[in-house]
C-alpha cells in the first residue's frame, strides 16, 4: 500500500459508510472527512439563519460565507469555529436537507471545501458524490450499501438512542424519499463509480465490512 492515499467513500443514508470511514481512518490514521456532516452543517446554518429554501441566492450566500472544518479525526464538526456535532443529526435537519443540498451553488461551495481539507491525501472522504464529482480521481473508492429496510432499522435505533420519538415506519418512508432526491437529483446526483467497489452491509456486522473495506486498502 502507497503512501497518503485519497480514499473516496459514497453510499446511501444509513448504509454503514460513516462508521466504516471513520474505524478505517483511525486505524491507518487518517483525516476523515464526512461530506454529509459539511451538507447538515449548512442545512443547520440555513435554519438557524430562517433560510427560506426558495431564497436561493440568500442560501448560496451563506454557503460562500461559511467556514466547515472538522477535528478529533473527523468526529468533531465545526461550523465557523463551532462544535455543532450534536445538533446536526435531528429529524428537523434530515427534513430540509435534501433542499439545501439539491442546490447546484451550494453543492459547489461543499466540493470547494472539501478539496480545501483533502488536497494533501492521507484522508478518507465519504458522502453521496465523492467517488464521482469530489475526487474522481482518488486512489482507492466505494460504494457502500444495504437494504432500505435495514437502514431503517439502523437509523431508528440510533435515534431511540437519542431519545427522538419516531417510527420505524417513518424513518423508513424518509430514507426512502431521501434516496429518491439523491438519486434524482439533477446535479451530482448520488451513483455507483464504474471503478468503485462495492460493499453489502446489510448481512454484516460493522467489524466485518471494516475488515472487509481495510483488506482491499491494504491490498492496494
Amino acid at each position: 500500500m502507497k503512501e497518503r492515499l485519497t480514499i473516496a467513500m459514497d453510499g446511501p443514508a444509513g448504509s454503514g459508510k460513516s462508521t466504516i470511514a471513520q474505524r478505517l481512518a483511525e486505524t491507518l490514521d487518517y483525516l476523515y472527512l464526512n461530506s454529509g456532516s459539511m451538507y447538515r452543517a449548512m442545512t443547520l446554518l440555513a435554519l438557524r439563519e430562517g433560510g427560506d429554501p426558495a431564497n436561493v441566492s440568500a442560501l448560496i450566500q451563506l454557503a460562500k460565507n461559511c467556514r466547515i472544518d472538522f477535528s478529533n479525526n473527523g468526529k468533531t464538526t465545526l461550523l465557523n469555529g463551532e462544535d455543532v456535532s450534536d445538533a446536526l443529526r435531528t429529524p428537523e435537519i434530515d427534513r430540509a436537507i435534501a433542499d439545501i443540498a439539491k442546490i447546484p451553488d451550494i453543492r459547489r461551495e461543499m466540493v470547494r471545501q472539501q478539496r480545501r481539507i483533502g488536497e494533501n491525501g492521507g484522508i478518507i472522504v465519504e458522502g453521496r458524490d465523492v467517488t464521482t464529482v469530489v475526487f474522481p480521481e482518488a486512489d482507492l473508492k466505494f460504494y457502500i450499501s444495504a437494504s432500505v429496510e435495514e437502514r431503517a432499522k439502523r437509523r431508528f435505533t440510533e435515534q431511540q438512542a437519542k431519545d427522538i420519538e419516531t417510527t420505524l415506519e417513518r424513518v423508513e418512508q424518509e430514507i426512502r424519499e431521501r434516496d429518491q432526491m439523491d438519486e434524482s437529483r439533477e446535479h451530482s446526483p448520488l451513483q455507483t463509480a464504474e471503478d468503485a467497489i462495492v460493499v453489502d452491509t446489510t448481512s454484516m456486522t460493522i467489524n466485518q465490512a471494516v475488515e472487509f473495506v481495510l483488506n482491499r486498502v491494504e491490498e492496494s
